[in-house]
């Protein structure tokens, strides 16, 4: 029981998050977790970010690959504020278990904070009993870890604010990703600082709404042509039915006069960046950059790669 007890408070020391990880106060930061698609790549894991003020982060969807990711920066689990997902397509909760099990691991010993669309909580559900046998070895009978920490608090999320806690302020905005439903973008609001993530979709009146004025927007963009590929809805369904292109996400962002256009979600994931790059520069006057796995981009659309 002493080299468990031991080699639990290893696994802690670990855990500690670095400070490179620390955004000042009153400005924030994202961090692009993954910038992939569903096909598996070995340079863009599933999508996910992370958003950083002070010393809490939020995540934004749970992508193939998400622990991986933060464990480029220091496994930072006790950092972790809450985890928000915007719709529940596999690619976007395909790294959810992992993130669940490290938070609790390695975290801070308190439920896991989960948001998300109708639905969530069996997911939640899921998850606790896939790991039932892990949770009662690792609580029970060896590392003796935080019963709080090995539960999870499944939120649903309807269009609003949903946190507004110490400063910060998250709001849902439904976004169009028809016949997903319900889907959501996230606004994170910090002092004079805002960052939106849009989520999947298609280009829409809501997100233009809620991105308005924003510092950074986070955006999913797919190479090729946004011409309508038939009659809308029609099956199977295309990319060009609920996901945007590139030079629509130059124009959403151009519409919601934001500073900052960051494209991520990049389908497919080996299309030339330039590509990415030129279109959205079509229809937006501001800065766009092209998503890479681990970039932190902060409010004034400064990138640390």
């Amino acid at each position: 029981m002493h080299l468990f007890r031991f080699l639990a408070a290893g696994f802690f020391l670990l855990a500690l998050p670095i400070s490179a990880l620390e955004a000042q106060p009153s400005d924030m930061q994202v961090i692009l977790l993954g910038t992939g698609y569903p096909y598996p790549s070995a340079e863009r894991a599933g999508p996910s970010c992370a958003i950083i003020a002070g010393k809490k982060l939020f995540i934004v969807d749970a992508g193939r690959g998400v622990g991986m990711r933060l464990a480029a920066f220091g496994n930072p689990w006790q950092s972790i504020e809450g985890v928000f997902i915007t719709h529940l397509h596999s690619d976007h909760i395909d790294g959810l278990p992992d993130l669940f099990h490290n938070t609790w691991q390695f975290g801070k010993g308190a439920p896991f904070e989960l948001y998300g669309p109708a639905g969530i909580q069996r997911v939640s559900e899921a998850i606790l009993q896939f790991y039932e046998a892990d949770i009662h070895i690792r609580r029970d009978l060896t590392e003796n870890l935080s019963a709080q920490g090995g539960r999870i608090n499944a939120r649903e999320v309807k269009e609003g604010v949903v946190y507004d806690k110490d400063g910060m302020r998250i709001t849902a905005f439904d976004v169009d990703h028809f016949p997903v439903k319900p889907a959501f973008g996230f606004r994170f609001d910090s002092g004079s600082h805002s960052i939106v993530v849009s989520g999947d979709c298609r280009p829409d009146p809501n997100l233009i709404r809620h991105a308005a004025g924003a510092d950074v927007l986070v955006h999913e963009a797919y190479a090729g042509s946004n011409d309508p590929s038939g009659a809308p809805g029609t099956r199977p369904w295309s990319v060009r039915d609920y996901h945007t292109s590139a030079k629509e996400a130059g124009e959403v962002a151009e519409k919601a006069k934001v500073k900052t256009l960051v494209l991520t979600h990049l389908m497919p994931a080996n299309a030339p960046e330039k590509y990415f790059l030129d279109e959205a520069k079509k229809a937006f006057s501001g800065k766009v950059i092209v998503g890479r796995d681990l970039m932190r981009v902060d409010t004034a659309g400064t990138v640390d790669k």
